[in-house]
């Protein structure tokens, strides 16, 4: 029984969702994987608890909308309590911020150089630091694990990097974004923009400020992490071709229901000539048999195609969180177990 002392930062709905997680599959990890998990430290925006045998799962899970504080010491922060607990792996789970990656960045950068494995799916850090935070992993023999960050529970960047194997990979093509896929969805129907945006909304699949969504952003560092994560590119945000929906009209949405197609929001990496790919987010128009065009509203799907094993799909229907949580349980296996 191989004993792993594990971290968490971050406990809001992911965090939460994770800690439940693992404390229903304990003795899952146990039987199958002779994996003894333990959380010997979690912190969050107001304070952190350590507890070297291990926190009580079931009521870390439960904290309802409390702080971690409630239950260890007010102020604790994340660096202090990386610096102070010797552990095996880091779940970093705070909020995505697109400007600095922080808290995450900095947490995962200690991490890493403490020879810590982290598992994020915070894609902030991994958006604007991707290639050092890869060498750090590298060159601390440790492992950075991100598969939540593409697609929630949907395994994108495992296909990419395991299953394409010695394949050179000629195109990819998502339907990445629910709120846009919805919106679109809605408007196909006749819906005027601003109340499918609304809809979206009361939905869940859209933030109270859309921004990010609609003007095409989340589906650019999803694709940005994705080309460096598979494609092995160096790639930035502004590298990415972007096209919004904020311009479309439910009249030139329909129309191309009418017409036998599909408007879909893709993001998308092509093979070009010289070795490269071109990188590109927004509305595009599908013909009836393509993959992605069945997609329904609530679903995300990613279709690659390479020179070896033609074009494989894979979609996921992800209505809550469940999936997204369970990625950092997959990425500790794929560390741990399933080498």
């Amino acid at each position: 029984m191989q004993r792993v002392n594990a971290i968490l930062s971050g406990l809001g709905n992911i965090g939460s969702r994770f800690v439940s997680v693992l404390d229903c599959k304990r003795d899952v990890l146990r039987d199958k994987y002779d994996l003894d998990v333990r959380l010997v430290a979690a912190a969050d925006s107001k304070g952190g608890a350590i507890a070297l045998e291990g926190l009580d799962l079931t009521q870390v899970a439960h904290l309802n909308g409390q702080s971690i504080a409630s239950i260890g010491q007010a102020g604790l922060g994340i660096l202090q309590v990386l610096e102070q607990v010797e552990a095996d792996i880091f779940f970093e789970a705070t909020p995505v911020n697109l400007k600095t990656g922080e808290p995450g960045l900095s947490a995962i950068r200690v991490a890493l150089k403490r020879g810590v494995h982290v598992v994020t799916p915070n894609k902030g850090p991994l958006a604007l630091a991707y290639g050092e935070l890869r060498a750090l992993a590298q060159e601390n023999g440790v492992q950075l694990r991100h598969s939540g960050a593409v697609f929630g529970g949907l395994p994108t960047v495992n296909i990419g990097q395991r299953d394409l194997a010695g394949s050179t990979i000629l195109k990819i093509e998502a339907q990445a974004n629910l709120a846009n896929s919805y919106i679109l969805a809605k408007m196909a129907g006749g819906m005027p923009y601003r109340e499918a945006v609304h809809a979206a909304q009361e939905q869940g699949c859209c933030a109270p400020d859309e921004t990010l969504d609609v003007e095409g952003w989340d589906a650019v560092i999803k694709l940005v992490i994705l080309a460096n994560s598979v494609l092995e590119m160096n790639a930035r945000i502004e590298d990415v071709v972007r096209e919004g929906i904020t311009h479309l009209t439910p009249q030139a949405v329909s129309v191309m229901n009418a017409e036998g197609k599909v408007l879909k929001y893709i993001a998308s990496a092509v093979y070009q000539a010289d070795g490269g790919y071109e990188l590109s987010v927004g509305p595009r128009v599908l013909t009836s048999d393509h993959l992605l065009a069945p997609l329904g509203a609530l679903q995300m799907g990613v279709a690659y195609t390479s020179d070896l094993y033609g074009t494989i799909m894979a979609t996921i229907r992800e209505e809550e969180s469940t999936p997204s949580a369970s990625s950092l349980l997959r990425d500790m296996l794929s560390i741990y177990a399933l080498n």
